[in-house]
């Protein structure tokens, strides 16, 4: 038999939550609604021609359920990104009280091994009308990209069990790609991609390198969408809108959209 509480703490959470999300749009998207996202890339034409192009209201919001499991890939993410600050502050203080008294060669060598990590950088491609926000960049001898992704047990399985999907989706790796192309424009070089798993339901967590041939193929995905709008919203075709027929059930834009059954 269910309890039910006298508080309803359920709908304070989920009026909290609206809050919240309300704060991280006009923070990071008003008066930028124009640019594609770049955590959309690989997704559906027509969603992201309504997204972006006619800047529509969704017809189809987010349920609460929904919601407080995208909060938790966003407290994960702002851990992530004060772990990497703290490591920071913590390491940079100690160098720099080690560097006092060492020579030079060993100064030399202490920084050749420096690791500066660069986290929740914004990202934009002006000739794409593309612009996001990166996880984490590592600044050392090299440069690497880290995207941090929170997912069940089911989507780890899919990844990493025994029998993988057989057509896994490319949309993780699209976006890596597009925060890639200018991470690369910013930094002059990029060594490496990395999309970091964290599995809600045990805690594990596993890399997963992504070749960087994903950067040239990611700035095509923006070329074509960027063309195919200017002819107006696209036509359906599965493979590109939507990338596969059953995302339609989970679009905000569901009923604008009437896509057909």
């Amino acid at each position: 038999m269910a309890i039910i509480s006298p508080i309803d703490i359920e709908g304070i959470y989920t009026d909290y939550l609206d809050k919240k999300q309300e704060e991280n749009r006009l923070k990071r998207y008003s008066g930028k609604e124009s640019w594609y996202h770049a955590s959309g890339a690989g997704s559906c034409s027509r969603k992201l021609y309504f997204e972006s192009v006619e800047k529509a209201e969704p017809t189809n919001p987010l349920d609460s359920k929904t919601k407080r499991l995208l909060r938790l890939g966003n407290v994960l993410h702002d851990d992530f990104e004060k772990a990497l600050t703290r490591y920071n502050r913590d390491n940079n203080n100690n160098r720099d009280n080690n560097n006092r008294d060492i020579s030079r060669v060993k100064e030399k060598e202490s920084k050749e091994k420096e690791i500066k990590f660069h986290t929740e950088g914004e990202i934009t491609i002006p000739e794409l009308n593309v612009r996001g926000f990166y996880d984490a960049v590592v600044e050392s001898k090299e440069i690497y990209l880290y995207d941090f992704k929170s997912c069940g047990g089911y989507s780890w399985k899919l990844k990493f069990g025994r029998k993988p999907a057989f057509n896994p989706s490319i949309h993780y790796e699209l976006q890596l790609g597009t925060y890639g192309y200018a991470i690369k424009e910013q930094f002059g070089r990029l060594d490496g991609m990395y999309l970091y798993y964290y599995n809600k339901d045990t805690s594990l967590m596993r890399a997963v390198s992504v070749p960087v041939s994903y950067i040239s193929r990611a700035y095509l995905f923006w070329r074509n969408i960027n063309d195919e709008h200017k002819e107006g919203l696209p036509p359906f075709r599965v493979g590109v809108s939507p990338v596969q027929d059953w995302q339609c059930n989970y679009c905000q834009f569901l009923d604008r959209c009437n896509p057909p059954r």
